[in-house]
């Protein structure tokens, strides 16, 4: 499905991503967790075919990622952007319809199931009594489920998110995640999420893929992966690891105080009963590429 091999992305003189390979098969659901500015969407953004690399091969469903047609790629993959969508007097069932683009004809026209994929995705996401509303009359995570909405209009093999939990609040978030998840599941489909919650990472994802800046440093099943071991490496901060009392899944507990920052060239440095690991510069959140 998803075949990388010695990515690496450069701008402003040092390395975005810096030789990523790894392998996922369809039918997951797969997430890439790691701290602020570690390549995460810009890993997305390769992935998609709408960011150049500078090294390294990314390959979709057996091609080249840039042999693909963008059309031809968008009816096979579609994407959730970081920010939800923009306030506009688009209807809810227009923007989600704009999913079906990938369908129509050379004359515009609509192909025959998008209408009723379009009313089953939003009766899904609780959007129906929503449809005739303007966007721009809706809250940040109203929009955010539109643009879910939109993306599963598309009906994609592989569907890409990043941070799709954004702007919501803890229910929704739960409920985002199980419409996905479902939907993953029914299909046979495979998802590629950027996540910050590490509890919700462990709760839906198959592996999780650890960025660090800009590399792979861990990857592997939630259990193999959310160790205090990794996470402090990591993101800097000592953990407490408990399994979750209903799936047994690792969670985690933070300790305030004990943060240490991460630095440049692996490790963490000061804090709580730790030794001091190589220090550097802390990549700049800024140097991520969102998916455009």
């Amino acid at each position: 499905m998803i075949e990388a091999s010695g990515l690496s992305i450069a701008a402003g003189g040092r390395r975005i991503l810096d030789n990523i390979t790894f392998r996922l098969e369809s039918g997951g659901l797969y997430g890439v967790i790691g701290p602020n500015g570690a390549g995460k969407s810009t890993l997305l953004a390769a992935i998609s075919g709408v960011r150049r690399f500078d090294e390294g091969s990314v390959r979709l469903f057996g091609r080249s990622v840039a042999s693909w047609t963008r059309r031809a790629l968008a009816r096979r993959l579609a994407v959730l952007q970081q920010e939800p969508l923009p306030r506009t007097a688009f209807t809810v069932r227009e923007v989600v319809l704009m999913g079906r683009y990938p369908y129509q004809n050379w004359f515009g026209g609509s192909d025959g199931e998008g209408e009723a994929l379009v009313e089953r995705v939003l009766e899904t996401l609780g959007l129906k009594e929503h449809a005739g509303r303007r966007l721009d009359t809706l809250s940040g995570g109203e929009r955010q489920r539109v643009a879910l909405a939109k993306a599963m209009a598309q009906d994609p093999e592989l569907l890409l998110l990043d941070e799709p939990t954004t702007y919501l609040d803890i229910g929704y978030q739960i409920h985002l995640l199980d419409l996905v998840r479902e939907w993953q599941r029914s299909g046979g489909r495979t998802v590629v999420a950027v996540l910050h919650d590490l509890n919700l990472a462990a709760q839906y994802c198959d592996r999780l893929l650890v960025l660090r800046e800009g590399r792979l440093a861990a990857e592997g099943p939630p259990a193999a992966v959310l160790t205090p071991e990794t996470i402090r490496r990591v993101f800097g901060v000592e953990p407490v690891v408990l399994p979750h009392p209903a799936s047994g899944v690792p969670q985690l507990l933070l300790q305030p105080g004990v943060a240490r920052a991460t630095g440049r060239n692996g490790g963490a440095t000061g804090g709580k009963g730790g030794a001091t690991d190589t220090t550097g510069q802390i990549a700049s959140q800024q140097a991520e590429m969102a998916t455009q």
